[in-house]
């Protein structure tokens, strides 16, 4: 299996030239000024609407972060958000295509899970309330302790210091009339 940064080296060097042949391909069958204004009016509508969904992200993210769950899932929605943005920016039918699809909040959250199970998956454990991390026990000092119950009593002898006398000085008073 190919590595990641192979694969993503492909992507750049094959999705420009995809783009190219598409667009020289579209402007041939509907004109070359309708193939422009399209990919303008795909990159300002596309724009926009990211910056309006973005706002209902950020609110679910805070929404889950008040609740007490960590925020996994609203913020790859983010990132995907952030990727569909780029994607729109850029000029081009494919990546426009791309990025106009991760708009839809349906296709978006179904992606978002997609690449949380397959990246992140403790991501989606934390998600759903099942996090491998346990809390240290404070009387073990080798980690996390599989036992239940009660903490252990610690019996000890004490003995207050607040409350006897202060020692006397060793050091000679000194005399300060003189």
């Amino acid at each position: 299996m190919p590595s990641l940064g192979l694969i993503i080296l492909l992507l750049l060097i094959a999705l420009p030239l995809l783009e190219i042949a598409v667009l020289i391909k579209a402007g041939a069958m509907i004109g070359i000024w309708l193939t422009l204004t399209i990919i303008v009016i795909t990159f300002i509508l596309g724009t926009m609407v990211v910056r309006l969904q973005g706002f209902g992200v950020m609110r679910r993210a805070m929404a889950a972060t008040r609740s007490g769950e960590p925020p996994v899932e609203p913020m790859m929605e983010g990132l995907l958000l952030m990727f569909a943005g780029g994607c729109l920016i850029a000029p081009g039918f494919i990546t426009d295509t791309i990025g106009l699809m991760l708009l839809v909040p349906v296709i978006r959250q179904i992606t978002a899970r997609w690449v949380l199970a397959r990246g992140f998956p403790i991501a989606v454990r934390m998600r759903r309330g099942r996090t491998p991390y346990r809390e240290p026990d404070p009387y073990t000092p080798h980690g996390p302790s599989r036992r239940s119950g009660p903490a252990p009593t610690i019996e000890a002898d004490y003995e207050r210091i607040d409350e006897k006398p202060a020692p006397p000085s060793r050091t000679p008073p000194t005399d300060h009339s003189a």
